[in-house]
């Protein structure tokens, strides 16, 4: 059972039902929302990470989907890096932020050096537009799209399960952001 802070909107998911719902809000889309929208340029990649908002329906069951129009860019920049790099995340201490959770909790399930050589060739630059601490989920969206970007640069052979399971080990809700759940 998976549960988030922040915000007033308290509640839990039960972890185990994410799947089921994204193949039944999958199947009644005509649109494929699993895979990311990737931008390629000659300056790098970069994904938007979409905040969660919170829903009720006409029978007053609440639930949580991505916002499309609310959303923070992680774009992987090129450049010749030392270490792993993030800006646009100051007032956050590297260690704490869930972006770096991300990169490690990636190289530790998956032992691909293929990562860690390419951020040794790129920078992570995060452009925030989803407020701080609004229980939006803007630290877990972020990790997941920076998870999501991986994958695909990096051409890593994941399932979004598997993914979720990444995520899970940073933060609970991450796993919820994994499967990029569409708005109505």
């Amino acid at each position: 059972m998976g549960g988030f802070e922040g915000g007033d909107e308290g509640g839990f998911w039960d972890i185990d039902i994410l799947p089921s719902l994204t193949h039944q809000q999958n199947t009644s889309k005509t649109t494929d929302k699993a895979k990311p929208y990737i931008q390629t340029s000659d300056s790098g990649y970069s994904i938007q990470a979409h905040a969660k908002v919170k829903t009720t329906d006409i029978d007053q069951h609440s639930g949580y989907i991505c916002s499309e129009e609310l959303y923070d860019t992680i774009s992987f920049v090129p450049c010749i890096c030392e270490s792993f790099t993030i800006e646009g995340c100051d007032n956050i201490p590297l260690e704490s932020n869930t972006i770096y959770k991300a990169f490690h909790a990636l190289n530790d399930f998956t032992n691909e050096l293929d990562i860690v050589e390419f951020f040794h060739a790129h920078k992570v630059v995060v452009t925030k537009r989803i407020p701080s601490s609004a229980g939006l989920g803007g630290g877990a969206c972020d990790a997941a799209a920076f998870i999501r970007l991986v994958k695909e640069v990096c051409n890593l052979i994941l399932s979004t399960d598997e993914l979720a399971e990444i995520g899970n080990k940073i933060d609970t809700e991450v796993a919820f952001f994994i499967y990029n759940y569409p708005s109505k």
